[in-house]
C-alpha cells in the first residue's frame, strides 16, 4: 500500500467516516491533505478497490467510508 493510500486511510479514520452517515468526499478530503482532488479521488479508487472503502452517490459526486478492513488497517497505523 502506497503511503497516500496510507495518509488517506489515516484520514478518513480519525475524521470519523466509517459508516454511511459520516461519507467524505474527495475534495473534502483532497483539501485536507493539501493536494489535488484528482489525487484523492485515484487513491480512493485503489482503496474501494482493495475493499478498504465503500464508495456511495452519484460518479463524480460520490463519497466514501472505510469498511471494517479499512479500520483495522487504519487503526493497524498507530500501533
Amino acid at each position: 500500500m502506497s503511503e497516500s493510500s496510507k495518509r488517506l486511510l489515516s484520514l478518513l479514520m480519525v475524521l470519523g467516516a466509517q459508516s454511511p452517515e459520516k461519507a467524505l468526499g474527495s475534495e473534502e478530503l483532497a483539501a485536507k491533505l493539501g493536494v489535488g482532488t484528482s489525487e484523492v479521488e485515484d487513491e480512493l479508487k485503489r482503496l474501494v478497490d482493495g475493499g478498504y472503502a465503500v464508495s456511495i452517490g452519484k460518479s463524480g459526486a460520490s463519497k466514501v467510508y472505510l469498511t471494517g478492513t479499512g479500520v483495522i488497517t487504519a487503526s493497524s497505523t498507530y500501533s
